[in-house]
């Protein structure tokens, strides 16, 4: 019989947005790289997955949240600069302490990926990514409507684009518009770099994050730019 996968490869063709990037402009924040991981996903397969990770890190977490702790910190200290707090260090405390959330199978597999090696990363429905995406430097007064407000961003703030507008600041979250829901089945996560962060930690970010997803039945594929 046909499973949840293969059905929706059979009924809609996985959007896997291209990557490009703006010109840096002089003074910006100091990223080199910006990466993204779409794939289908069988939310049943990925929601077990995601149980028994949980289970295995409830179980014997190692040094895991200790090292995702310390690579927080370099992001909490690039937020820390703009007058933002990271939301990286708190959630990686609490997992800690009570272990990993369950909120919904694309959202936990973001968190998973975020608390387990402190790395910042997002997730769009990649069915409503328009095209492609495009890291680029926000001008000052620039406005998206973000999951909970309207976003304004100050100049040269990173911020990721699809063909139509924003759909996400680094620094200040994700847009309404391509936001993940219990029914998304497709989805692009996209993976950030941090002024000072070890080339080796980003690449572990994704590695865990599409190690999940293969884990889960689904078959993730990995763009990255130069920035």
């Amino acid at each position: 019989m046909e499973n949840q996968l293969d059905k929706e490869h059979r009924e809609t063709a996985l959007n896997v947005p291209a990557l490009s990037a703006g010109t840096k402009p002089s003074g910006a924040a100091d990223l080199t790289r910006f990466a993204a991981v779409a794939a289908a996903v069988d939310p049943a397969a990925l929601t077990d997955r995601l149980a028994l990770r949980r289970q295995e890190l409830a179980e014997d977490p190692g040094d895991v949240y200790d090292r995702a702790a310390e690579v927080a910190r370099v992001y909490a200290r690039w937020f820390g600069a703009h007058a933002l707090t990271c939301p990286l260090p708190g959630q990686i405390a609490s997992a800690r302490r009570k272990g990993l959330p369950a909120i919904g199978p694309a959202v936990d597999a973001l968190l998973y990926g975020e608390l387990t090696t402190g790395v910042l990363m997002g997730v769009q429905d990649a069915e409503a990514v328009d095209g492609g995406l495009h890291f680029d430097w926000a001008a000052r007064g620039e406005t998206f409507t973000g999951f909970r407000s309207t976003v304004v961003c100050s100049q040269d703030e990173p911020v990721v684009r699809d063909g139509t507008a924003i759909v996400a600041s680094v620094l200040r979250g994700p847009d309404r518009r391509t936001s993940v829901t219990p029914s998304s089945r497709h989805l692009v996560f996209t993976v950030y770099d941090a002024p000072g962060l070890d080339g080796e930690d980003f690449e572990t970010g994704v590695r865990v994050l599409t190690g999940l997803l293969r884990d889960a039945g689904s078959v993730p594929e990995v763009r990255e730019v130069a920035l």
